[in-house]
Parts: C-alpha cells; structure tokens; sequence
C-alpha cells in the first residue's frame, strides 16, 4: 500500500519550463508524469466527468450538430431513422427481459405451491420468452447488417468533406501545426454512433424506472436505493478517460528500455545483424530493466484509477446492499407479500438498473467528445490560407500575346514560418528577369536559391509577421493581384521537392495536363521527353503500373509449412514494383514536359530536379527542357550549371541570403569572386574525372 501512496503522491514542484505551473496540476504514476487541469481536480472533482463548461461547449455547439445530423440522414433517410429505431429497441430489450422473466418465474412458484403447475401457463410464458429472444436476436442481426452499410456512407462522406478541406490549403497555412485537423473520417461515424447510444441509454433507462417503479415486487422506494450505488460509484469514480491531460515519461530506466526494444524492429535488422550488437542489445536491455526496478510501467489510466486507500470501495460495497436489506426487511416483516421468486426478480431489477445507469453515465460523458469531434470536423472547413487569393485574371489584358513572364524583387527579405534559424533565407533581394529570359540561379547549399523559386511561383510570399517584406512582382503587378488558379495554369515548376503519386505511371505523367489524362499518345511522348520512356516500355504494365499500391491484403495466423500456399497468394497480391532515384525523377520530368502541353505556360522553374541523375542524364533533361521552353521565362537551380551558363540571360549568384554577384558568365569570371570559384571547383572535377578516364 505504501508503495501505491509513494506512486500517487502530488509534485507540484516539478513542471515543464514552459507551462504555466499555477494552471495544473502534476501527478507521478509509476513511470509516467500526469499533469492534470486545476479545475478537473478541485472541489468535488469526481463528479468533473460531466463539468459546466463542457456541457456549455455541447450548447453552443448546437447548430453544428445539427448540421451533422441533418447531413448523416440526408445520406438515406429511411436508412438512418432505421439504424435509430433499432438502437431504441436495443434499450427496451432490458425491460421485456425483466418482464418475461419475472412473469416465468411467477407462473412457476405458483404452481409449485399449489402442487399443480399450470401448464398452459407456463407454455405460454415459454413462448413469451423465446418471441423476446426472437426479437432480440433479430433486432441485434438487423445492427450488425444495417450499421456497416450507414458507417461506410458516413466515413465516405466525411472523408469526402476533410479531402476537400485539406486540398484547399496552401503550403504555408497547412505547414502550421494550429491548422491540421485531430478530426478523420472515422470520428464522425464515432461521433454519431455516440450521440445515438446516449439517446438509447436514455431510453432504456427511463423504461426500467417507469417499469420498476410500477413493480408490485419493486416501487418507487426500492427503484431509489437501488439506484444508490452506481451514482456513489461514479461520483468517487477516479479515471483519466474523458479528462483533459499531458502523460509522459521521464524516466531514463523506462525510456532505454523502450529504445532498445525498438532496434529489434526490421528497419534496424540489417544494421545490427551486420554490426554483431544483438548481444549487446540484449544486454543493455537487462541492465535497463534492473535499473526500472518495481516501479510501474503499466498503462497510467489504471494507475490513475488506483485507490490509496480501500475506503471508498468498502462504502461502495455497503451501499450496494442497501437492495438486499430493503428485501430483507420486508421478508421479516411482510412475510406474506414476499418470496423467493420476489428476491430474485428484485435482484434482477437492482443489477438490471446499476449496469444501465453506468452505461447511461459512461455513454452521456462521452457527448461532450463526440461534440468536440464534430466541432472539429467542420473547423477544418473554415481555416483561411494564408496565402489570400488575388482578382485580376493572369494574364491580363493586353498581354495574352506577351511570351514568357517578367518576374521583379524590390527589396525581398523572407524567412520560412517557424523556421528556428536566426538568419533569414533571404535578406533584402532585388533583381528583375525580363519576358522570355533563361536565369541561372547558383550558390552554395543553404543559400536561398530554391526560397527564390518558392516566392517567385508563389507558394510563400514574405510575411511581416515572421520578418518578410519586399515585393514580388509579375508582369507590373504584385503577385498578389492575380488569381492564384491563373497563375498555377501559367507555371510549370520542376523541384527536387516533387513526389510521384499513388497512381499508375500514366496517371502520373498525364496529370501535367489533366484535361488529357486518357490522351495515351500525348502521354508517351512526355515520357519520352522526360526520358522516361525506356522504362515505361520494360514494365510489365508498362503505363498501368502501380509502384507502391495501397496496402488492403493481410494474412492472419498463416503457418510456414501449412499454408505455404496462402503466403504466396499474399506476397503475389501485395507485390510492388522498384525503380531507382533516376527513374523516379524521369517520371516527374515527364509530367512536367506534360504540362508544358497546355499551351497555356509562360514561366517554367527548374531547382534541383537532377539529383539522381547521371551528369549525361542531366544534360539532356535539360537541353530538352530548354529547348521546350523556348519563348518562356525559365529559371534553373542547379549546382551542375557548367553546360547551362553559356545559355543564361544572366547568372545569380547567391551567398547566405543574398545576392552575392549577378551578369553573365563573361562578366561574372572576370570578377573572380564567388561564382568563378564555384565555376572553377566544378571545372576542375571534370577535368580530373576526364584525366583519370584516358
């Protein structure tokens, strides 16, 4: 006992640097530290599962509600009013329970003192139970054939609802940890199934008290104390579930332990097979283990729940007589209007109406979450980009004919949003790029070359609030002016940053231009100009393939020897396809060159896209590129810029935020400052490469 108070006892001393030690509360359970809300542990705090504020949140939260109801039955309405009917019933299935069986019971202790068992009535009694238990199992069959079918409505929908909220942001506001959504699909079917289980217990309990009370066995006295105890219960009742709170660990012992056991995951297998440290795992873990010694590392909701002191149970248990003794009573003093079958029907009402009350009360607690998750379902809608959309259509009037774009800084500083460096990605730049321009952009890495790129596509702007300023300007105008959807249709960007999708090859290379996505022809021929078109041709599936598809086959219990057959259905059903790094960006290269058949593209920006390119590689990508693009702005970010510089209008050269040098490659040697020497380092490692290869 003495080591449960040990464990229990409050550290208010202890709390984290950067929290507000006069708002909570701080526990030690075992290995972990709780820290509690004040308000949730002072006064009468067991009865703070069901706190004023959060019934108030559930108030104002209404309308939203309301939304969500009105939105699930719109789904099917005589499907949902269906699912709801039958949870109804589940709630009057406890009270024909109560009064079949009660019935039975009577009919038969009759007939046992009489000496003369009414048959008749005993078979009809019979039946009465088994329609009850028809009814039951049939009710209880419709739920678990009609629930999959509204869940699977349900999560669609709303999954449907957090995709188009999550399409719509920008990268800077969905960067922001404030605007990702806690909500899934999933907390909506929750959070309905929640609401109508409340409703269910509410009605189940009312029947039973309306029945019980009506009782000649029971009445409204005994209805009461039978009540009793599941409200003392819950009122004393200690537990985490449904209260706001931090848990952690802290503990070195604990958090060795679990580091270690991690490394006997697969990922780490090839390292510690190769290194030989499994021993030393081993061992290392055993240590740790000592160290942790008795404390407790089982989970903190139990802990939390453990008494320091048996009191309470022991009250508990006395109040939860308090049914017995009212019989007890009564067959003392009332002998002639109690029995044996009267015992046993109230002991069947008084379990009866304590195992619904605590689920009416856990059900009920549970409102106050599934409020919040619809809450929260809907915020995801209403979270405004950072990024705010301009009016003027791109390109405006009187310069559709205009080739390439005309890009302009004016004194541009900008830094990422939270971004923990204290120097800026980029500090007071200027430069202007004329229509149909090609611009090198080089440096060394960190110097904000690909935050050049970000600003001019607009996908950051500077921000005073994290100590931006400047203007970007395109075509005259701030970028902010036009329509973003306008100036997406205008730029084709190529970054080291993009992805392939979870699609077929095809897919992927034919979303450059969506409006063409079946138009196969087109597609091959942005394969091929992206280079990719010798891979296409020596899959299997060739543009059908799939690299990586969703993951829904699982094996359950298979056994090596006895279900070798079954495994290798598996491992052909969840079989992937491989391609390398260079693959990869070949593929993306082509969505691009797709991209570029719109007709409609007046800037292209190319940063970094190469890396796992072969240098004969990069320089055809980017001799295609320039020679598609001619007409256009093109920007390239490369640190292999050797075969670009000849091309380029001008040459930027950035150094730690800034514009170190610009010109064209002529000017910027006879300078022989910051580019020459990144020119003259690249220079040299071919020259020696090409020595080497004689």
């Amino acid at each position: 006992m003495g080591a449960i108070a040990e464990t229990l006892k409050q550290d208010p001393k202890s709390s984290p640097d950067d929290a507000e030690p006069d708002s909570y509360t701080s526990l030690h359970l075992g290995v972990w530290r709780v820290l509690l809300p004040k308000d949730t542990t002072s006064g009468f705090r067991r009865w703070n599962m069901f706190p004023m504020e959060k019934w108030n949140s559930v108030v104002k939260a209404y309308p939203l509600v309301l939304r969500f109801l009105r939105e699930i039955y719109e789904l099917d309405p005589m499907l949902v009013i269906f699912v709801v009917l039958l949870k109804l019933c589940e709630g009057m299935e406890s009270v024909l329970t109560l009064w079949v069986s009660g019935k039975l019971l009577q009919i038969i202790e009759i007939g046992l003192k009489e000496g003369r068992p009414d048959v008749n009535a005993i078979s009809q009694a019979l039946i009465a139970r088994l329609l009850c238990v028809t009814f039951t199992a049939t009710t209880k069959w419709a739920r678990e054939f009609i629930y999959p079918i509204v869940e699977s409505r349900v999560t669609l929908h709303y999954e449907d609802h957090l995709l188009r909220a999550n399409l719509r942001l920008d990268i800077p506001t969905s960067s922001d940890s404030a605007n990702k959504t806690q909500a899934s699909e999933y907390d909506a079917w929750y959070a309905f199934e929640g609401l109508v289980e409340a409703a269910q217990q509410i009605f189940g309990l009312f029947s039973q008290l309306v029945f019980i009370s009506q009782q000649r066995s029971g009445g409204a006295l005994f209805t009461v104390l039978a009540l009793i105890k599941p409200v003392f219960v819950l009122a004393i009742q200690k537990t985490l579930w449904m209260k706001p709170h931090i848990a952690y660990s802290e503990n070195a012992s604990y958090l060795r332990l679990r580091n270690l056991q991690t490394m006997a995951a697969t990922s780490y297998r090839g390292d510690v097979i190769s290194g030989n440290i499994a021993g030393w795992i081993t061992a290392e873990y055993q240590h740790a283990r000592d160290a942790l010694g008795s404390l407790s590392s089982r989970d903190v909701w139990a802990l939390y729940g453990t008494e320091q002191q048996p009191g309470r149970k022991i009250a508990a248990g006395w109040i939860g007589e308090l049914p017995t003794l009212y019989w007890a009573l009564n067959a003392m003093f009332r002998p002639d209007k109690f029995s044996m079958t009267s015992i046993a029907i109230l002991q069947q009402y008084s379990a009866s109406l304590n195992y619904s009350l605590q689920s009416l009360f856990w059900d009920v607690s549970k409102v106050g979450k599934c409020v919040t998750d619809i809450r929260i379902l809907y915020e995801a809608e209403n979270v405004r980009n950072k990024i705010a959309d301009g009016e003027v259509v791109y390109p405006r009037s009187g310069y559709e004919d205009k080739k390439g774009m005309e890009i302009e800084l004016r004194n541009v500083s900008f830094s990422y949003p939270g971004e923990k460096s204290k120097e800026s990605a980029l500090r007071d730049v200027s430069f202007r790029i004329p229509a149909g321009s090609l611009v090198v952009i080089v440096g060394a890495n960190g110097s904000g070359k690909s935050s050049l790129i970000k600003l001019i596509t607009r996908i950051y702007e500077p921000d005073p609030e994290t100590g931006g300023a400047g203007q970007v300007l395109v075509d005259g105008l701030p970028i902010g002016s036009y329509r973003l959807s306008d100036l997406r249709q205008a730029q084709a960007t190529l970054t080291q940053e993009h992805k392939l999708y979870p699609l077929s090859l095809g897919e992927n290379i034919g979303l450059g231009y969506a409006e063409r996505l079946r138009d196969e022809e087109m597609i091959k021929q942005a394969a091929k100009d992206g280079g990719a078109g010798a891979l296409l041709e020596k899959l299997t599936d060739g543009m059908g393939t799939v690299l990586q598809p969703v993951p829904t086959a699982y094996g359950y219990q298979l056994d090596d020897e006895k279900h070798k057959g079954l495994k290798g259905v598996l491992s052909k059903l969840e079989k992937t396809a491989e391609v390398s790094g260079g693959e990869k960006q070949r593929l993306v290269a082509a969505r691009t060159f797709m991209r570029f058949r719109t007709g409609k593209i007046k800037l292209l920006c190319v940063d970094e896209p190469s890396s796992a390119l072969d240098p004969t590689g990069e320089f055809e990508l980017f001799e295609r590129l320039r020679e598609t693009g001619a007409g256009k702005t093109m920007i390239f970010v490369t640190h292999r810029f050797g075969h670009l510089t000849k091309y380029a209008d001008v040459i930027i050269c950035m150094k730690e935020g800034r514009i170190a040098e610009s010109g064209t490659h002529k000017d910027l040697m006879a300078l022989n400052g910051e580019y020459a020497g990144l020119y003259n380092v690249q220079a040299q490692a071919f020259s020696e490469a090409s020595r080497e290869t004689r």
